[in-house]
C-alpha cells in the first residue's frame, strides 16, 4: 500500500513551494515471513492382488536363496571316507583232544582249540578246518609204539564265530569233532594228541 502526504501551505511559510515527498508503506500482510507448508508424502496403498504378488515374490526369493545354500553345501561337503575292509586272518594252530575223556578206537571225542591273538585289534574266527601235517602223540606214547596214530578230524571245516580280544588267548571246544579209527594201535589209547588245524577269520 502506497501513501502520499501532500504538503499544504503552512502559516509560517516554511514549507511553501516544497514538492510532496513520497513514502512507501507496506501492509503488514505484504511483508510477513513466508510460511511453507510441509506435507508428508502420500503412501502408496497396495491392493490385495499387489500384496499377493509381492508375497509370492518374497517366497520365491527365499526358495532361491535356500536352493543356492543347499547347492553350495553339496559342493563343499567332504566326500565320506569309506571304512577300510577288515583284514583277513589265516593261521595254522594246534588242536588237542580232551584230556578229560580217553579217546578209544571207534569213538569220538572233543577237540580243544587254542587261538592266540598277538594283534593289537580283536579278531573273529569264522572257521576251523584240517591243517597241514599229521596228528602226533605225546613222546611217552610214541616211545610205546604210537608212531602213526589213526586219529582224525571228523569234518574238513567247521563254521564257528569265536571272538578273541587283542593280545589275548582264547580257548574253545568243538564237541565230538575228533575220532579214532578202529584199527588204531593199542599203544595210542589214552595218549595226548596234537592235531594240526587251520583257522580263518577277520580282524574286528
Amino acid at each position: 500500500m502506497i501513501r502520499r502526504d501532500v504538503l499544504t501551505n503552512h502559516p509560517d511559510g516554511s514549507r511553501w513551494g516544497r514538492k510532496p515527498e513520497g513514502r512507501i508503506e507496506l501492509d503488514p500482510a505484504d511483508h510477513e515471513e513466508p510460511t511453507w507448508e510441509v506435507r508428508e508424502p502420500r503412501r502408496r496403498r497396495f491392493d490385495r492382488r499387489s500384496q499377493t504378488i509381492l508375497g509370492l515374490a518374497a517366497i520365491a526369493a527365499m526358495l532361491a536363496n535356500a536352493g543356492a545354500a543347499w547347492a553350495y553345501w553339496r559342493l563343499t561337503e567332504p566326500e565320506p571316507v569309506a571304512a577300510p575292509a577288515p583284514a583277513p586272518i589265516d593261521m595254522v594252530l594246534p588242536g588237542r583232544n580232551d584230556l578229560g575223556q580217553i579217546l578209544r578206537p571207534g569213538e569220538d571225542g572233543n577237540l580243544l582249540v587254542t587261538v592266540t591273538n598277538d594283534r593289537n585289534v580283536p579278531i573273529r574266527i569264522t572257521s576251523i578246518g584240517v591243517g597241514p601235517g599229521n596228528v602226533i602223540a605225546d613222546p611217552e606214547h610214541r616211545d610205546a609204539g604210537c608212531v602213526e596214530p589213526r586219529v582224525r578230524v571228523n569234518q574238513m571245516s567247521y563254521p564257528v564265530s569265536w571272538e578273541v580280544a587283542k593280545n589275548t588267548v582264547g580257548a574253545f571246544t568243538l564237541p565230538r569233532a575228533l575220532s579214532m579209527d578202529h584199527d588204531t594201535a593199542r599203544a595210542c589209547v589214552g595218549a595226548n594228541f596234537t592235531v594240526p588245524l587251520r583257522a580263518r577269520g577277520t580282524e574286528r
